[in-house]
């Protein structure tokens, strides 16, 4: 068998997740819950869009849910970059 490469099955989960924020229906909360550890979640959240298609596909959050916060957040143009944020956010 073939190794997966080390970032796959986060690509899988922010695809999965950025595919089930483009079917919440208009009027409700875009955000997705990506992962809790411990007293933080990550998620993900639609981005208010410009009129131009080159805006940013959505931002990943680092939330603390006992100071009732945002630890952290990232605008994110692509997959990749929304990986790398997850990435960066589950390492702390």
């Amino acid at each position: 068998m073939g190794k997966v490469p080390d970032n796959t099955f986060s690509k899988l989960r922010i695809t999965r997740a950025y595919i089930k924020l483009l079917c919440i229906p208009e009027g409700e909360a875009k955000m997705v819950s990506l992962m809790q550890i411990g007293n933080y979640e990550i998620r993900m959240l639609e981005v208010a869009k410009a009129d131009t298609a080159d805006g940013p596909l959505f931002s990943v959050q680092l939330f603390d849910y006992d100071a009732q916060s945002l630890v952290d957040s990232r605008v994110c143009d692509d997959i990749e970059e929304g990986v790398a944020a997850f990435e960066d956010f589950i390492s702390r």
